[in-house]
């Protein structure tokens, strides 16, 4: 009997693509986890042992040609990121234990829209009339989550805020990128977030029973995999193929609110977003044919 044929190899896109489908359930499971310890511990107690546990999970990745792993020249600029870093997932972790988990997962989406808006401001780049309208849009998408006519809500501030600090840390980790390693960046920011958040731990502090050790013993380890994995699917799969992938994070975080809180989003959230999910990916389209034309001889 003849054996059959072994299947093809998985091309490199494929590889990334799953690679980013491991990010967005390890990434979504993180602020799920964050969202059920929310209700009886401290958020910076969450954050501190979160960022702990992370860093000490990356550590043997960086130690594996002995201290020089750890080893960077830019300190500083690690510093300062990992401040933004820290600040915006104290609020995102604010947002998600007070508010429906799909909707402040869909406000965190708007990152690479104030990215636009600080790139401009910061680096003085360009916005143009497509990175301009789509970025209104997806700011409209972020009005009907939102909804400032019906009430001020402060977890959806923060879902904004957080997206808003951590656009500005995206543009920093771009400047380490040309020198420092993903695994590099995500222990440092790590590192300096759980030393941060010592003194305001101590004074919040709160002694966990044991099944809330247990839980952020597990959110310090999927969420440092969840950044190993992010850093894995951009380095194997073309970025216009990968990037979609990651919004498979709403989905994920619709199901795990009906499942474990009871959270059904209403049709205004829904629309938001869409709203916000087409924008960037229209942006991501508008940028591959842009640098298409820019490589493309003259």
């Amino acid at each position: 009997m003849p054996f059959s044929a072994a299947p093809p190899p998985l091309s490199d896109n494929v590889k990334g693509i799953l690679w980013m489908l491991a990010t967005a359930v390890l990434l979504t499971g993180t602020a799920a986890i964050s969202k059920y310890l929310g209700r009886t511990l401290p958020v910076v107690e969450i954050v501190f042992f979160r960022m702990a546990f992370g860093a000490l999970v990356m550590l043997p990745w960086l130690l594996r040609h002995g201290l020089r792993g750890l080893a960077t020249r830019r300190l500083a600029t690690h510093f300062w990121r990992s401040i933004l870093g820290v600040g915006a997932f104290v609020l995102y972790i604010y947002a998600v234990s007070n508010m429906l988990l799909a909707n402040a997962v869909a406000l965190a989406f708007s990152t690479p829209l104030w990215m636009i808006v600080m790139s401009h401001l910061m680096l003085g780049e360009r916005a143009g009339l497509a990175r301009g309208l789509a970025t209104v849009t997806g700011f409209i998408g972020i009005l009907v989550i939102a909804r400032p006519d019906i009430e001020i809500s402060l977890p959806a501030m923060a879902a904004l805020a957080s997206a808003f600090l951590l656009s500005i840390a995206m543009i920093y980790v771009k400047r380490l990128s040309a020198t420092e390693s993903p695994i590099k960046l995500a222990f440092y920011v790590q590192f300096f977030g759980a030393v941060f958040t010592i003194p305001s731990t101590a004074l919040a502090w709160q002694a966990p029973s044991a099944i809330e050790w247990t839980w952020l013993t597990v959110i310090g380890v999927i969420g440092a995999l969840g950044l190993v994995t992010q850093a894995r699917a951009y380095a194997i799969g073309n970025p216009t193929a990968v990037t979609p992938v990651d919004f498979t994070r709403l989905p994920i975080a619709v199901l795990l609110g009906m499942v474990f809180f009871g959270e059904l989003p209403d049709l205004w959230a829904f629309a938001g977003m869409a709203l916000i999910v087409g924008a960037i990916l229209f942006i991501s389209r508008h940028e591959r044919h842009r640098r298409r034309n820019e490589s493309e001889p003259s």
